[in-house]
């Protein structure tokens, strides 16, 4: 009866401990692919290819304003806490976006002197 007992509380630990590891041991969303979004500035529409790559640890990104025909590689890339951040130092820009929960979109601004607001969508 004890052993029972004993069992019973311990599987009540284990799945406790379950349930608090589970968020934190939760693998980090991957923003690794292609997405496509649509810029509007200054009453211009300029559509948009980004493709984000990590390999051995290392975040790398191209911006491809596909109506100026301009690749534009990132100087540098952090993705942290669900947030993506992007530096084009050769055109002044900077690429910040927030992941949605079901990882297929990158909301968030595109600044290049004014700040404009961007939305992509994984390809």
């Amino acid at each position: 009866m004890k052993l029972v007992s004993l069992a019973r509380r311990l599987g009540v630990a284990i799945l406790a401990t379950a349930a608090l590891a589970g968020p934190a041991a939760a693998q980090a969303p991957s923003y690794d692919g292609d997405w496509a979004g649509t810029l509007e500035a200054g009453g211009q529409k300029l559509r948009l290819e980004l493709h984000l790559k990590t390999v051995g640890g290392q975040e790398t990104a191209i911006l491809d304003s596909l109506d100026q025909g301009a690749s534009i590689p990132a100087t540098a890339v952090k993705t942290d806490g669900g947030e993506l951040s992007a530096l084009f130092l050769a055109v002044g820009g900077e690429l910040k976006a927030k992941l949605s929960p079901d990882g297929k979109t990158l909301a968030g601004t595109w600044t290049q002197g004014a700040t404009l607001p961007l939305t992509m969508t994984r390809k």
